[in-house]
């Protein structure tokens, strides 16, 4: 039996078993599913002063999916323009001969031109800003599948900034060979993921919940293969702290994930947030 026949009924298992969770789940908390149950929640969250805005309760479509870093950059890197350009690992490295000038105070405005020129971006087309992840000295831009973004460090195209606003470089990460390993699903909803997040004691009192995305993250890497799947990711303020911890739920589960792109901790005043 070959290694690409074992992986394949090693991610089978998995899904399954992820399945029997998910419907496990949804048969233990059948009390928690109402209106008034979740409203019950959400009242208890406001006592114990824990900020957040209102939860939505629409229920989206997701996929499990693999993919890895393979060589398309290695292979673009010749035909890329006015910049120097090494390797680390599969992770491309740039170095712009002439720092690009951000113009209107809009680096959004001036790097989204920049990531659309193939003649500077390897697969520009296929990434994002992210509004949520950048910072006043690193601009992030993510890959996108099924038109959600994937919040990974092995999917993203970070580019620094120096001291007078210059883009100075970036480094960029390609996830190629998406493979989707099941059929779309229904996740559940920024509401019920918030309200168990909370009741999983993973929200603080007097804490703050500084924004939440639906969004890809990884959960495993099978040699050199990354799995990712559908999850709702909080961005929590922790009382009296800088520190802003990224929380994630498993958007088909409710199951709060500390594996592959564990939490992460930065500094509230830079709002850069990273998962692996």
């Amino acid at each position: 039996m070959n290694f690409k026949r074992i992986q394949l009924i090693f991610l089978a298992i998995f899904i399954a078993m992820d399945v029997m969770l998910f419907l496990s789940y949804n048969r233990n908390s059948v009390g928690d599913s109402t209106a008034a149950g979740s409203n019950n929640i959400l009242e208890e969250m406001r006592k114990d002063q824990i900020t957040f805005s209102e939860p939505t309760t629409k229920k989206h479509e997701g996929y499990y999916f693999s993919g890895n870093n393979g060589d398309a950059l290695h292979q673009a890197a010749p035909d890329l323009q006015q910049q120097s350009i090494r390797f680390s690992g599969d992770e491309l490295v740039s170095e712009f001969k002439k720092p690009l000038k951000i113009t209107n105070g809009s680096a959004k405005q001036t790097l989204d031109k920049v990531v659309a020129n193939p003649g500077l971006i390897a697969d520009g087309n296929q990434y994002s800003y992210s509004k949520q992840l950048s910072s006043s000295s690193e601009i992030i831009y993510v890959q996108r599948v099924a038109h959600k973004p994937i919040y990974s460090h092995f999917c993203q195209i970070r580019f620094d900034l120096d001291s007078q606003q210059r883009v100075v470089g970036y480094s960029q990460n390609y996830l190629e060979g998406v493979k989707i390993l099941k059929e779309a699903a229904k996740t559940i909803s920024e509401e019920r993921a918030l309200t168990w997040l909370y009741q999983y004691n993973e929200i603080p009192n007097g804490a703050k919940v500084t924004w939440v995305h639906l969004a890809y993250t990884r959960l495993l890497t099978a040699r050199g293969q990354y799995v990712f799947l559908p999850t709702w990711v909080f961005a929590v303020k922790i009382n009296n702290s800088s520190a802003v911890i990224l929380k994630r739920v498993n958007a088909y589960t409710g199951e709060v994930i500390k594996t592959g792109d564990n939490n992460q901790t930065s500094n509230a005043n830079s709002e850069i947030f990273t998962l692996t």
